[in-house]
C-alpha cells in the first residue's frame, strides 16, 4: 500500500481543527483564571480547606492554588495567541497531571473523569503540532 500526501484543503482543514481546539482550550483556561484571579485568596484558602483531609500540608495547597490560577492564566494567554504553544500544552499536561492527583487523594473520580477530557485534547494537539499554523509560532500564516 503506497501512502500519499494530504491534499492542500486537507491540510488547511487539519490546521484549522488544530487552532479551534488550540484557541478554545486557551479560552477554557484564561476564564479559569480571571474568574479566580480577583478572589485568588478565597481560592486558594478553600483549596487548602478542601484538602484539610489528605496528607499534604495546608500550606502547600495554599500556595499550590495561587500557582494553579496564575498557570492557568499564562498557558491561556499562549494558548489562545499560539506561542510557544508546544512549551504551553506540556505545561498544561504538568498542571493537569498534578491536579488529578489532588483530585483522587479527595476521591473525586467524576473530577478526575473530566480532567482525562482535558489530557485527550491536550495530547492529541501535541501529537499533531505539525498543524499548528494560525498563531504567533508560526506568524499567522494562512498558507
Amino acid at each position: 500500500m503506497k501512502l500519499t500526501q494530504p491534499d492542500s484543503a486537507t491540510t488547511l482543514d487539519r490546521r484549522m481543527g488544530f487552532a479551534i481546539l488550540r484557541f478554545v482550550l486557551g479560552i477554557n483556561m484564561l476564564g479559569r483564571s480571571l474568574v479566580r484571579l480577583p478572589e485568588i485568596n478565597e481560592f486558594a484558602s478553600g483549596m487548602a480547606d478542601g484538602f484539610a483531609d489528605t496528607f499534604l500540608p495546608g500550606p502547600f495547597v495554599y500556595i499550590f492554588g495561587f500557582v494553579v490560577v496564575l498557570t492557568e492564566l499564562v498557558i491561556g494567554v499562549l494558548l489562545v495567541l499560539g506561542w510557544k504553544t508546544r512549551w504551553a500544552l506540556l505545561t498544561m499536561g504538568i498542571l493537569l497531571a498534578s491536579l488529578t492527583f489532588g483530585q483522587l487523594l479527595q476521591q473525586s473520580y467524576g473530577t478526575v473523569a473530566n480532567i482525562l477530557l482535558y489530557v485527550i485534547a491536550v495530547g492529541f494537539l501535541l501529537f499533531n503540532t505539525r498543524y499548528d499554523y494560525f498563531g504567533i509560532d508560526r506568524g499567522f500564516s494562512v498558507k
